[in-house]
């Protein structure tokens, strides 16, 4: 009798992993069914992460490995007989398919569901259930065959990967002389190293009552040490929060995500709804926090014509005045700078925001008008034609196959440059492959040398820009001007 070794019969340890896979599949089975597809993803995953005490990402990971399953129907039947595929095997498989996603479907997908229930169908008795690892190297030979382009070497994708990244929360520190009698520091990293680190000096500075520019010298110069604690405000989509917005700094990229989740580890952040927030109402003059963030994220800026203060540093003023019966609520409140605040006061204009389109129509007591278009991140979501937050179960899968097919395409590029050190068809075609996709490659090769200028070619190529008037002597690093 052949059976995996998981399967043991009389073993109570088998029959405990095999309850825990029944109950997986219990749970997310219903995932595998089309009519499932147009779901709600994030309702589903808080739903179904409170029911399970289970985190969100584990859940989305398992009702996405079940919602691949759907398109493998022989290897859909096999697990619906035997649960013999936990989620982390499931979602090594889902990887595989998702890079299968835009080749000729039906063929394709034939092939590989008969290569994997053959997989998952033991041979001999006590054999051992292969492994994700083992999975993803079984599926990516496979792949190799059906299209090479879609197989990269994954020890040269780690290389590549381990090369050029960063650790984690890295920033790159340059001190410079500038003269005799002045010198600079310039600091750069991921927006959210740099957003904590604004916040932790405008707070030290608060509670020392410095300037910005004495704070960072006395805790450089190790005059101040502190314990001082920040809060950091930032914004993210709900269905998908692979990116956050931080006021001031801008969406965070791969790295600044990840420099922000391992914080929110660390100290579990306080979530607001946009959503709810929007409607709710306070019978008190001031605003909660959480209306704060709504008007803040929803501004973007002062409201003013060409006022371009951070809606961070303006004031929340109540439309229609609090003493005339105007509620404290978003509709009712907007960003407004002191100056500009002291304007609508003394009643030199007023405004009326258009709840369609989300303009404000400013009117002044000369007769004339302007229209202030919103700035804020929200914008896109403001307006009754424009989508909100919300994305199903399809759409989030599709745009996970998306980004592995890119990926996938890309890093088998780079290994064909490296074979054949054809740079510039290598930079052709990621080129091809980020403007088709919209999406962008972190891990484009290095210039071969023979194909870089030299640098006194380099030198003669700028005097002779400076020569013909079209740059200035210090944009050709000349120090003395040039005798016509």
């Amino acid at each position: 009798m052949s059976y995996f070794a998981t399967e043991r019969e009389g073993d109570e340890l088998c029959a405990a992993g095999q309850r825990a896979r029944d109950v997986e599949y219990e749970v997310f089975a219903r995932y595998a069914e089309a009519e499932f597809a147009e779901l709600d993803l994030e309702l589903e995953c808080r739903r179904v992460g409170e029911a399970f005490g289970r985190s969100k990402a584990w859940v989305e990971q398992a009702i996405l490995a079940y919602y691949r399953l759907g398109e493998l129907p022989a290897l859909k039947a096999l697990q619906a007989e035997t649960r013999r595929l936990d989620v982390v095997r499931l979602d090594a498989i889902g990887e595989t398919v998702d890079r299968l996603h835009n080749l000729p479907r039906e063929e394709v997908l034939e092939e590989l569901d008969a290569f994997l229930v053959e997989m998952f169908t033991p041979k001999k008795a006590g054999q051992i259930l292969p492994s994700a690892m083992a999975i993803r190297r079984r599926l990516n030979e496979l792949v190799r065959k059906i299209d090479a382009s879609l197989a990269p070497d994954p020890k040269k994708t780690k290389q590549r990967k381990d090369e050029k990244d960063r650790p984690l929360g890295a920033c790159e520190t340059t001190f410079y002389g500038l003269n005799d009698l002045e010198a600079g520091l310039s600091i750069t990293g991921n927006v959210g190293v740099i957003a904590s680190m604004e916040r932790y000096v405008d707070r030290v500075a608060k509670e020392g009552k410095l300037t910005q520019s004495e704070a960072v010298q006395a805790i450089l110069t190790g005059q101040l040490c502190t314990n001082t604690k920040i809060v950091l405000h930032v914004f993210a989509q709900k269905t998908d929060p692979s990116s956050y917005f931080i006021p001031n700094f801008g969406w965070t990229d791969a790295d600044g995500t990840a420099w922000l989740e391992s914080l929110m580890e660390e100290s579990p952040p306080q979530i607001i709804d946009l959503d709810a927030a929007a409607a709710s109402v306070t019978d008190a003059y001031v605003p909660t926090d959480a209306m704060k963030a709504y008007v803040q994220a929803r501004d973007g800026t002062c409201v003013y014509p060409g006022c371009d203060v951070p809606s961070t540093k303006c004031q929340l003023d109540h439309r229609i005045p609090f003493d005339d019966g105007g509620p404290t609520t978003p509709a009712n409140l907007f960003s407004l700078c002191q100056r500009h605040h002291n304007i609508k006061t003394d009643r030199r204009a007023f405004y009326v925001p258009d709840p369609a389109t989300g303009e404000i129509v400013w009117l002044f007591a000369d007769g004339t008008y302007s229209v202030v278009e919103p700035n804020g991140i929200l914008e896109e979501f403001t307006s009754p034609d424009k989508p909100r937050w919300r994305q199903t179960i399809a759409q989030r899968r599709e745009r996970k196959a998306v980004i592995a097919e890119f990926n996938a395409r890309c890093h088998a590029a780079v290994e064909r440059f490296e074979a054949d050190n054809d740079y510039e068809a290598c930079v052709a075609e990621l080129g091809k492959l980020e403007n088709a996709s919209g999406l962008t490659f972190q891990y484009w090769p290095e210039e071969p040398m023979d194909l870089k200028m030299h640098p006194n070619e380099w030198k003669e190529l700028l005097r002779s820009a400076y020569l013909d008037g079209h740059i200035t002597a210090e944009e050709a690093g000349i120090e003395e001007p040039v005798p016509f």
